[in-house]
């Protein structure tokens, strides 16, 4: 256990899903939990404690936000892997159905929402000092859906 008294067995799983999480991250914390608690062979056959389950919860909230980042980041409009404003709109709905899923909405909505408008701003910002416009890059639908599923959180 490390001094938060989380497994050191969870902390690797939280760094999987963070940095290998892929686009749907609450998929590799039910792949964590069922290594982490099967029995052997098949797992770890680890009991793990509230302190535990939150930071793997936690690791997930966290890729979703990298996931977002990503998608409101000017500098990788003209990369492959930019997916854009309608894919930010997924992930924040995937977002939200996973707080409410786990019990966490209440605990972690603002703060995420508060992350989320930043982020957009800084996106907007950036784009204006490349000289382009967000209406480029996303139609008034899909923008008005952003803002809209941004306050569902």
């Amino acid at each position: 256990m490390d001094a938060k008294g989380i497994k050191k067995e969870v902390l690797q799983e939280v760094e999987f899903i963070l940095y290998e999480g892929g686009e749907i991250p609450e998929v590799r914390f039910w792949n964590s939990y069922f290594y982490l608690t099967s029995s052997p062979p098949d797992g770890l056959g680890l009991s793990l404690t509230e302190e535990d389950l939150n930071s793997l919860k936690k690791a997930v909230i966290d890729r979703y936000l990298l996931i977002i980042e990503r998608d409101l980041t000017s500098d990788f409009i003209d990369k492959p892997f930019y997916r854009g404003i309608s894919r930010a709109i997924v992930n924040v709905k995937r977002l939200n159905k996973f707080l409410e899923n786990t019990g966490l909405k209440e605990r972690y909505a603002n703060i995420i929402k508060r992350k989320i408008k930043r982020m957009f701003k800084k996106f907007q910002e950036e784009l204006k000092k490349q000289g382009r416009d967000i209406n480029e890059l996303a139609s008034k639908e899909e923008l008005k859906e952003f803002k809209k599923t941004l306050e569902e959180l």
